[in-house]
């Protein structure tokens, strides 16, 4: 029992490795380069590599039919999605466009001691303006088509109005940060505002 249960385990681990393999050398050829948002192309890959992986598995259905059945292959298939989908928005997403990333890393390559002050000059010059970040976040929500052109400029549509609100629901839930989520509301005047309101009372 104990060398089947090994032996099972031991198919499933090979055919995940192989496949992550092949998932992470996708990012290294031509495929889908234009598109623009790394995560839309990561999950094109994640699904293409799990099916190959459910494919793999379902040829071990075939060849060990003691040891699997059909429900391994649709296990083989959710199972690499949602674990590489968990670890690809875990860490290269982040590290992609992270600002922790881009602080730590900068801070590496130039040696020394920097205030607060300095390191938001850094962030603003280099990050922001000559790395075009908000350009780059910005694309990410048009090609989302959370956004749309007008002839007065870009308006928020139906669907991003409701991927705001689910953005809402989720903060709330996980009690985060609500600064992003009602910027106006948590604006430093507001806030200024409603520090002023206090003291008359």
């Amino acid at each position: 029992m104990i060398k089947k249960l090994g032996k099972i385990v031991g198919i499933y681990a090979v055919i995940y490795l192989l496949c992550s393999l092949v998932f992470v050398g996708l990012f290294h050829t031509p495929l889908f380069r234009s598109m623009e948002v790394l995560m839309y192309r990561g999950i094109v890959f994640i699904l293409m590599t799990g099916i190959l992986a459910a494919v793999m598995m379902f040829f071990c259905k075939r060849k060990w039919k003691s040891l699997f059945d059909f429900k391994d292959v649709i296990l083989m298939f959710l199972g690499f999605c949602c674990v590489n989908m968990v670890l690809f928005t875990l860490v290269p997403v982040t590290v992609e466009r992270s600002v922790s990333v881009f602080t730590l890393s900068y801070m590496e390559e130039n040696p020394g001691a920097y205030t607060v002050e300095d390191m938001e000059k850094i962030f603003q010059e280099k990050y922001v303006c000559e790395f075009k970040a908000f350009d780059k976040r910005f694309t990410e929500q048009i090609v989302s088509g959370n956004v749309e052109e007008t002839e007065e400029g870009y308006v928020l549509n139906e669907r991003g109005k409701f991927t705001v609100n689910f953005f809402r629901a989720i903060s709330s839930l996980f009690d985060t940060d609500e600064r992003l989520i009602y910027p106006n509301e948590n604006s430093v005047e507001n806030t200024e505002s409603s520090s002023e309101k206090t003291a008359d009372k």
